[in-house]
């Protein structure tokens, strides 16, 4: 099982420490939890930001791989629920948008979830995002860690 975060960041140091322990949490469901940063330096103002933010996210997205996009309007689903989106793909792709959001033709490309009807930063939708993977792993493995 592989779960790949894609997410309009900049590198947080404050950040790292707790995403790694994530990673190495979820090694022991044999599973691998990647998490990519990317910042298009072309960024410059809001007008641009929305399409600059598909042009790099769109080479990470894979037909094969079902994407969902972190996203308000999304579908909410509670731990178990989740958890049943990883138990029946090997490889699954979650993406995270700068503060402009996804363009509507980026969106159309992938499963539109939201974590929560509030809204968090970045780094803290990745850390969520993270513990949620964790805790659908743990489920799918009968981990106590979900009780």
């Amino acid at each position: 099982m592989t779960c790949s975060i894609y997410a309009i960041a900049k590198k947080n140091s404050d950040f790292a420490p707790l995403l790694a322990q994530q990673q190495r949490a979820c090694q022991q469901f044999k599973a691998t939890l990647e998490i990519v940063d990317i910042f298009p330096k072309a960024l410059t103002n809001s007008s641009n930001a929305k399409s600059l933010y598909s042009k790099a996210l769109s080479p990470y997205l894979k037909p094969s791989i079902p994407a969902y996009a972190l996203h308000p309007a999304g579908k909410t689903y509670d731990s178990q629920e989740f958890s049943q989106i990883l138990s029946t793909h090997a490889h699954v792709q979650f993406f995270i948008a700068g503060a402009f959001g996804f363009e509507k033709e980026f969106l159309t490309r992938c499963t539109p979830l939201s974590l929560s009807p509030l809204t968090f930063s970045h780094e803290m939708a990745k850390l969520v995002l993270c513990e949620q993977i964790f805790r659908a792993l743990s489920l799918l493995n009968n981990h106590p860690y979900h009780k």
